[in-house]
């Protein structure tokens, strides 16, 4: 047997629609009703001058993801544990570092910067923009100055009034595993008693929120190990991975004593309607409980 521990963690991209791409930038429309106003007219009256606005054009660049893999030509042939075929085996490693690479770009900050997407050069690599960069700014709450579990639980109510009142109803709240701690503080706060049923165990502790319920719905909570520092209140109804290229791999030219095969994928990450999410932007690493 081969026992490996690292993750394949990719829930975002996997609870995404897929769709298909056709071309190197992807592009979708969005569009929204006009706000609520006053509508009221007299007898005989002229029809009233359209006001409507254009719809909104939205986009993102395809990212070519690719790796490779190699064995010798001995390795292929000789018995082996716990697999019959070492290049199946490394094309199944392969193609799970290349789906936390995916969601890495999706929901992470590679380089220290999260991807606002590029459309490529002759040297440079198209990238798509990540999720969050496709977020209207109406949406998000910024948490930098926050010191406090309590002041994080407000901002998440605040971020998902703001997609409430625009038509947003958002089901999972995205985050990473150091934020979830903050989420099973919030039983903490002031005020708040919380119940703990341990049926026949006496010894067992619970401490953990798997949905939070506020007067703007339900939200799941999800953990992603890509996940930044922000966390994310998503309707995967409005979330989409249009595909280039699936996921596929051949074998490269012979020019020693291995195998080789190429394995590619291109696509991008589509947020088919920009205020339908919500997102605490910046959460600290050191918040209090009190």
């Amino acid at each position: 047997m081969i026992y490996i521990v690292s993750p394949v963690d990719a829930p975002v991209a996997s609870m995404s629609k897929t769709i298909r791409a056709t071309g190197k930038l992807h592009e979708w429309t969005e569009d929204k009703l006009l706000a609520a106003g006053p509508n009221k007219h007299v007898e005989g009256a002229a029809a009233p001058a359209d006001v409507s606005a254009p719809v909104t054009e939205r986009s993102n660049y395809c990212q070519i993801m690719s790796k490779r893999a190699e064995i010798t030509g001995t390795l292929e042939d000789v018995e082996k544990y716990g697999r019959t075929s070492e290049m199946s085996y490394q094309l199944e490693l392969r193609y799970s570092e290349m789906a936390n690479d995916e969601e890495l770009a999706i929901m992470g900050k590679p380089g220290g910067t999260r991807q606002t997407g590029d459309a490529g050069s002759s040297s440079t690599a198209r990238e798509m923009a990540s999720l969050i960069s496709q977020l209207d700014a109406g949406v998000t709450v910024d948490a930098t100055a926050f010191t406090t579990v309590a002041q994080l639980e407000d901002g998440i109510l605040a971020a998902h009034l703001a997609t409430y009142d625009l038509g947003g109803n958002p089901s999972y709240l995205i985050t990473n595993p150091a934020n979830a701690q903050y989420i099973a503080n919030f039983a903490y706060a002031a005020g708040r008693s919380r119940e703990i049923h341990n049926g026949s165990d006496d010894r067992k502790l619970v401490n953990v929120i798997d949905l939070m319920v506020n007067p703007y719905g339900e939200l799941d909570v999800i953990l992603d190990r890509h996940a930044d520092d922000s966390m994310t209140l998503l309707d995967f109804n409005y979330l989409a991975t249009p595909v280039l290229r699936p996921t596929t791999d051949w074998p490269l030219a012979k020019t020693g004593d291995s195998e080789n095969r190429q394995i590619l994928r291109e696509s991008t990450y589509a947020v088919l309607n920009s205020e339908a999410h919500a997102a605490v932007l910046n959460i600290p690493t050191n918040l209090t409980v009190s």
